[in-house]
C-alpha cells in the first residue's frame, strides 16, 4: 500500500472546541425526533380486565416499566423483554429483587418437590452468541424501515456474550436495563431513495464517553457530509461497557448487511474519544473487515492503544487531535501517528494547535475529509 504521512497544522477557533457532552449540544437544534422510539414488547398482551384475564388463565400485571398501564398477558410461554426483566421473572414463577436485579426460584429435587429457596441469576439476554469472531444472527427481525429515516434496532440485546476482558461484578453498567454481557442496541440511517438493487457503503460510528450522549450524537451523525452521488448507510451502536467490544460491533454491522444491500469492500469505521480508541480496538480485532478508519482524539485509558499499531498499519487512517486536549492524551495520539507512519501506513494526522476536546462536527461535516475516507476500497 502506498505510504503517505501527512501532518496538517490547523488552528480552529474556540467555538469548535470543548467537551462533547455539555456546551456543544446547548446551541444545536434537537433532531432526536428522527430516531424512532424503542420497539414495544414482543409478548402478546390484551386490554381485557383482571377478572377476565384470570378466567382465561392469563397473567395479570398491575404495573410495568416505562409507566405502562396494567395489562393481561396470554402467552403460553413467557417471552423476554429487555425492558422488563421483572415481568419475565414473574411470568416464570420467580421472585424479582429490584435492588440486586436478580430473580430467585424455589429449588426442587428430582421428584419435583421443593427443597429450598436460593437465588438464580436470570441474565437480560438469553440467546448465546457464536464462538469467536463469527457473526451472530439477530434473533428478532427488523421492523419495516423507510429510506432517508433512522431505524432503531434492539434485537441483539437478546444475545449474551462472554469475555475475559470484563468482570461482571465490577464492570460499569451503562444501561440499567441491560447487563454488560448483552448485545448492543443501535440505530441505522437508510440513505434517501434507498434501492435494494444498489450496494451502499457503510459508516459505523462509535460514540465517545462511557454513556451514549444521545442528543449530541444524533445531531452529529445527522450532519455527516454525504455526497449526492455516493450516499451511504450510517450505523450508530450504543455500548454497554467501558471499551467497545469488537464482536458486538461486528454483529451490528453484519445485521445491517443481512437487511440492506451493503458494499462489503466499503465499510468504514470512525469514532471520537472513547469511540476513537474503540476504532483502533475494533479494527485491530477485525483487520480485514474495513476499508479505512477515522479515530478522532482517541482516549488513552484504561490502557495504551499504541500496541495496536501493527494490527491496523495496513489500513488508511485519518486522525485528528488537539494539542491542548485535557481529556484524551495528545502525546499518545501523536506517537501512534508516528508509529503508523514508520510502518508505512497511509495516514493523515490533523493537529489542531491549541485545540481542546471537541470540534467533531466540523470534521464530519467537511466534504474533503469525508471524501478522503470514502475514496478507499478494502484491499486497494
Amino acid at each position: 500500500m502506498k505510504s503517505v504521512a501527512l501532518v496538517t497544522l490547523v488552528i480552529f477557533s474556540s467555538t469548535l472546541t470543548g467537551c462533547t457532552g455539555d456546551t456543544t449540544s446547548e446551541n444545536v437544534e434537537d433532531t432526536t425526533s428522527e430516531i424512532e422510539s424503542d420497539n414495544e414488547r414482543v409478548v402478546v398482551t390484551t386490554l381485557i380486565g383482571k377478572e377476565e384475564c384470570e378466567e382465561r388463565e392469563g397473567t395479570w400485571f398491575e404495573e410495568s416499566n416505562r409507566g405502562r398501564e396494567s395489562y393481561c398477558s396470554l402467552d403460553e410461554e413467557p417471552t423476554y423483554d429487555p425492558d422488563s426483566p421483572k415481568i419475565y421473572c414473574e411470568q416464570r414463577g420467580g421472585t424479582w429483587d429490584e435492588e440486586i436485579r436478580d430473580c430467585s426460584f424455589p429449588e426442587q429435587n428430582s421428584e419435583g418437590e421443593q427443597i429450598q429457596e436460593g437465588p438464580t441469576y436470570v441474565p437480560p439476554c438469553n440467546v448465546t452468541a457464536s464462538v469467536g469472531l463469527n457473526s451472530t444472527n439477530n434473533p428478532i427481525e427488523w421492523s419495516e424501515f423507510q429510506s432517508g429515516k433512522w431505524l432503531s434496532v434492539d434485537g441483539l440485546t437478546a444475545v449474551s456474550y462472554t469475555s475475559d476482558d470484563y468482570d461482571n461484578e465490577t464492570e460499569i453498567v451503562v444501561d440499567e436495563r441491560l447487563d454488560w454481557m448483552c448485545g448492543y442496541t443501535y440505530s441505522v440511517k437508510i440513505p434517501p431513495s434507498y434501492n435494494s438493487s444498489h450496494s451502499y457503503p457503510v459508516f459505523a460510528f462509535l460514540h465517545g464517553d462511557i454513556y451514549d450522549l444521545n442528543f449530541y450524537n444524533n445531531f452529529l451523525t445527522n450532519n455527516f457530509h454525504m455526497p449526492e452521488d455516493d450516499k451511504y448507510i450510517i450505523v450508530r451502536p450504543s455500548k454497554l461497557e467501558l471499551d467497545w467490544d469488537p464482536k458486538k460491533v461486528l454483529d451490528v454491522i453484519e445485521d445491517v448487511k443481512s437487511n440492506l444491500n451493503v458494499d462489503d469492500d466499503r465499510v468504514y469505521l470512525t469514532g471520537y474519544s472513547m469511540g476513537g480508541r474503540g476504532t483502533f480496538i475494533v479494527a485491530a480485532a477485525l483487520p480485514d473487515y474495513f476499508a479505512a478508519i477515522m479515530p478522532l482524539q482517541p482516549h488513552h485509558e484504561p490502557y495504551s492503544y499504541l500496541t495496536l499499531a501493527e494490527d491496523v498499519a495496513h489500513l488508511p487512517v485519518w486522525m485528528s487531535h488537539g494539542t491542548n486536549d485535557s481529556t484524551s492524551s495528545y502525546d499518545m495520539a501523536a506517537k501512534m501517528a508516528e508509529n503508523l507512519s514508520n510502518l508505512g501506513t497511509e495516514i493523515e494526522f490533523q493537529i489542531v494547535v491549541g485545540g481542546e476536546h471537541g470540534g467533531y462536527f466540523v470534521i464530519y461535516n467537511n466534504p474533503e475529509i469525508m471524501q478522503w475516507i470514502l475514496s478507499h476500497v478494502r484491499g486497494q
